[in-house]
């Protein structure tokens, strides 16, 4: 037991000694995973939004006036024969007419003494695989001709450049996490070399009393674990406080005509993972110094 115990005691009173090091390391591998968590927080909420967005996704198939209860019954069929389609329902000219007017608001009065200028609609909602522009366009495309339909409409335009936005950005935020990641391991390597050129004469009085490799080279993976997870802990409180802060009240619009999605930090299993990474980081920076700068 007291073996076990001598590793983390030598590796703190290492951390110890050297205190500025010890400070200026965790504190540059915490601005690190701050940059980390921060894009880790776009990217959540991002894809929050998304996922709030697919929810109330609708298809729109808009009947012409002329259209027959065979027709509008044909209509319904394709619909609910599609694999990506989980309900569909009609909307009378009369139905339509109140949503219409209710989501005017204050502005209803322009309709008075107006005749009803919205056409009757089946309105189909999707399975969760299917809410993407890519596989709601093709069920458009394969309804837009049949008899009885004026339009369809799904906000085709803004729904494709969003999609296209979070795919780029979700594409960007890897990148960048990547790099991140790299710069925590490079920082955590050369502290951990310069540990070793520190304690060279004590490294060689070690070997020469018959120290195994494992004994000399415990400490320092213990130091950079250490100074992994303080930095990866360390960073991420600041971007908890920054959140915080920062965004309480803030919103995201999730669509037209549709509830806003409020700004969520990171759930505790990714703040979990995040911290971990960085002591997983600490290994591999140590692997990397030892196997360069320390040959027993």
């Amino acid at each position: 037991m007291s073996r076990i115990a001598y590793f983390p005691k030598r590796a703190l009173l290492h951390l110890a000694r050297s205190l500025s090091v010890t400070g200026v390391t965790i504190g540059t591998v915490a601005v690190v995973f701050l940059l980390l968590g921060v894009f880790a927080l776009v990217g959540y909420n991002m894809s929050l939004l998304a996922d709030r967005l697919g929810e109330g996704l609708r298809l729109n198939v808009f009947l012409a006036d002329d259209c027959s209860l065979g027709q509008r019954e044909e209509i319904r069929k394709r619909l609910d024969e599609s694999n990506k389609v989980s309900s569909v329902i009609y909307l009378s000219r009369a139905e339509a007419l109140e949503i219409f007017t209710r989501r005017l608001g204050a502005r209803a009065a322009v309709l008075d003494g107006v005749q009803n200028p919205v056409p009757a609609s089946l309105q189909a909602t999707f399975v969760p695989a299917a809410r993407n522009p890519a596989e709601i366009g093709e069920l458009a495309q394969k309804v837009v001709n049949l008899p009885g339909v004026e339009d369809v409409q799904y906000g085709q335009a803004w729904l494709e450049r969003f999609f296209q936005f979070v795919g780029t950005s979700r594409m960007l935020g890897l990148v960048i996490g990547i790099l991140v990641v790299l710069a925590a391991g490079v920082i955590i390597s050369n502290t951990i070399r310069l540990s070793v050129y520190a304690r060279r004469e004590e490294i060689q009085i070690l070997k020469l009393v018959g120290a195994t490799d494992g004994f000399i080279k415990t400490p320092f993976y213990i130091e950079g674990i250490l100074l992994g997870l303080l930095g990866a802990a360390l960073g991420t409180l600041i971007a908890w406080a920054a959140f915080v802060f920062l965004v309480p009240g803030v919103i995201m619009p999730a669509g037209l005509a549709t509830a806003r999605v409020g700004v969520s930090f990171l759930p505790l299993p990714v703040v979990g993972a995040i911290v971990l990474t960085g002591g997983f980081l600490g290994t591999l920076g140590t692997m990397s110094s030892l196997w360069r700068h320390l040959k027993v």
